[in-house]
């Protein structure tokens, strides 16, 4: 998994970086992450002040439309979905633990979404298994 880390009016600390490691092999767990992009920031006049963005990429099919201001066209990327979660609270490692449950919901719903579907891991296996004997025995 490829981790990039963004600090804004903070000074990277060993500790923070070491709590997001945590939270992020947590998260690994639940499900595969490819990627995580993780901005941990102090906004000293902003209540609360501390505030964590965290966008997973995860594998799978997926189509995002991604489209700027000055351009009206939309370009498809195609991606897999990404996961995404935003918390503030007083203490950064508070705002890190909002942003990790956020994201544990999310991936708890994708998991409930696809087994009510009947895609299971399993099923998923033996469906191309099948398809690909089907495949070769037409040869």
């Amino acid at each position: 998994m490829k981790t990039t880390f963004r600090y804004l009016s903070l000074n990277a600390q060993a500790t923070w970086h070491r709590q997001v490691e945590e939270q992020l092999e947590h998260l690994h767990s639940l499900t595969a992450i490819t990627s995580a992009d993780v901005v941990l920031e102090h906004q000293r006049e902003a209540k609360p002040a501390f505030r964590v963005q965290v966008r997973l990429e995860v594998p799978g099919p997926g189509m995002h439309a991604k489209a700027t201001r000055h351009a009206r066209q939309a370009a498809l990327l195609i991606h897999g979905p990404a996961l995404c979660a935003e918390a503030r609270d007083n203490t950064l490692e508070a705002a890190l633990l909002k942003a990790t449950q956020d994201l544990e919901h999310q991936i708890q719903v994708r998991q409930l979404r696809r087994l009510e579907r009947g895609k299971s891991k399993l099923q998923l296996s033996t469906v191309s298994s099948r398809w690909t004997n089907a495949q070769a025995g037409q040869r």
